[in-house]
């Protein structure tokens, strides 16, 4: 039996993130660091959307707002669920619980009763093929377990919202601590999940050819300060062609932040 999450729901009338027009600046004066400049991005209901760009160009900033963990300087910010969910490099488990009870745990904030919390674990533990290992502690885990657990627990938080067809999930380089086998395996097991729930997301990624298999969109962002300076529709195309072209841009882009210094 595989597990599948209701997607019965009816579309919502606006996307399911999106920024207009968003800066980011830290601090002030002549210490003031502009993160991001003018980005303006939208991501449709069940969209996959890869953004990508060489490090500190913001993309971990522009994640944190689209979480409600920060605000913008100007522009605004606009997300259609309460509750986007957000996965990190590091699975962040409560190391007391077993996988049960740390997918539990967004339901049980949320306020969601015991038997349904616990029903709901169960199916998204099957959906990411952990239904065995469910009573087991972080540590008994693998790195990729424990990142297949951190999955099943995002995709809880987003099914508090799920009547309303808002899903959202926020992922920021989450495969990128783990061996090359064990990515390749959690790559594929991703596009699965997405294909089985429609959730939309956000998925950041300095790997090129990583943001080319999953996404169906990939954004990427010039070097500081970030702003939109590229946009692939993936779902047409040869892929191949694609990464070459996306890396020979993001290439230009660092090249010229190079120069620029």
């Amino acid at each position: 039996m595989t597990a599948t999450l209701d997607r019965t729901v009816q579309a919502p009338a606006r996307p399911a993130a999106q920024l207009t027009g968003v800066s980011k600046v830290f601090g002030s004066g002549v210490g003031a660091v502009t993160a991001l400049n003018g980005v303006d991005l939208r991501v449709e209901p069940g969209e996959f959307v890869c953004l990508l760009g060489a490090s500190g160009c913001g993309k971990t900033t522009l994640l944190s707002m689209l979480a409600g963990l920060d605000e913008p300087t100007r522009g605004t910010v606009e997300v259609a669920t309460d509750r986007p969910a957000v996965m990190f490099q590091e699975p962040a488990l409560l190391p007391w619980l077993t996988a049960t009870r740390n997918v539990e745990l967004p339901l049980r904030l949320a306020g969601v009763g015991r038997s349904a919390r616990r029903g709901t674990a169960g199916e998204l533990l099957e959906l990411v093929r952990l239904e065995g290992q469910a009573g087991k502690r972080p540590h008994e885990l693998s790195g990729g377990m424990r990142q297949r657990v951190a999955l099943a627990r995002a995709l809880a938080a987003t099914t508090v919202d799920a009547e309303r067809g808002s899903r959202l999930m926020l992922m920021d380089e989450p495969f990128a601590a783990l061996d090359a086998i064990t990515r390749d395996v959690l790559q594929g097991e991703l596009t699965r999940v997405w294909q089985a729930t429609g959730t939309a997301v956000v998925f950041v990624t300095h790997d090129v050819r990583e943001a080319v298999r999953l996404g169906q969109r990939v954004v990427l962002l010039s070097s500081r300060p970030g702003t939109v300076v590229g946009e692939w529709d993936l779902t047409s195309g040869d892929r191949e062609v694609l990464t070459e072209e996306i890396t020979d841009r993001l290439r230009e882009v660092i090249s010229t932040h190079g120069r620029a210094a």
